[in-house]
């Protein structure tokens, strides 16, 4: 199973994230796919342009493209090895607010990759909150936090 890892940890890294991780979701009400309890979790760099804004939209918007086709390089990975994998569905607005089944954040705490904030964001050790986090729901078999 190490090798499975490792090579989602070097495509990922190589494909655009800047951290990766495993988690278990087991016991999880909010899981998408129940019969998946495991996830692949990872992060993208939010890159603004200047201080505005609008800059910052931009970043999240980018980085939305780079978490989606970091998914389909993951979902790829664990196909190849015999796993079943799956996305997320994108987000949908209540009135202003971005709601999802399950947050990405969740994933990434179980993974190990992050933590709250005294704010309750979640915080990455070397790039703080200046993330954002991707998931892909798996069957494949590895421990709670296991990097």
């Amino acid at each position: 199973m190490g090798v499975l890892r490792e090579e989602l940890r070097r495509n990922l890294l190589n494909a655009g994230a800047v951290i990766v991780g495993f988690g278990t979701l087991r016991g999880d009400e909010r899981l998408p796919f129940p019969a998946l309890e495991q996830a692949v979790s990872y992060a993208v760099k939010l890159e603004p342009q200047g201080d505005t804004i609008w800059d910052y939209a931009r970043a999240y918007f980018d980085a939305e493209e780079k978490t989606a086709l970091l998914a389909e390089h993951a979902r790829a990975c664990l196909r190849r090895y015999g796993y079943s994998a799956e996305v997320m569905p994108k987000a949908f607005m209540d009135g202003e607010t971005p709601v999802t089944e399950f947050p990405d954040q969740a994933a990434a705490l179980a993974a190990g990759l992050a933590e709250r904030n005294a704010d309750g964001l979640l915080q990455t050790g070397e790039f703080g909150t200046n993330v954002r986090f991707g998931t892909v729901f798996t069957d494949a078999p590895w421990k709670k936090g296991e990097a």
